[in-house]
């Protein structure tokens, strides 16, 4: 036969149980929440793709190419 602590214990373990749990889903509801917050709001929506016109002359006045020596261009063909 059982000590009597032992079956005393083995009531506060019975309510302790749902207790806990009623701990761990309330932990639960806070960290989806807390995710739902940094979650973007419209990460389900396509990308609007939007043209931009961009003229050749100004984009050759702001990056000009660089011109290289002969002999970096023979190594060009070896990357």
């Amino acid at each position: 036969m059982a000590p009597y602590w032992l079956g005393r214990f083995n009531d506060v373990l019975a309510w302790l149980n749902p207790l806990l749990a009623g701990v761990a889903a309330l932990l639960a509801m806070l960290v989806i929440a807390t995710a739902a917050d940094r979650f973007p709001a419209y990460a389900a929506r396509p990308a609007v793709q939007s043209a931009r016109l961009n003229s050749v002359a100004a984009a050759r006045a702001e990056c000009p190419r660089v011109v290289l020596p002969p002999e970096w261009r023979d190594l060009r063909l070896y990357d």
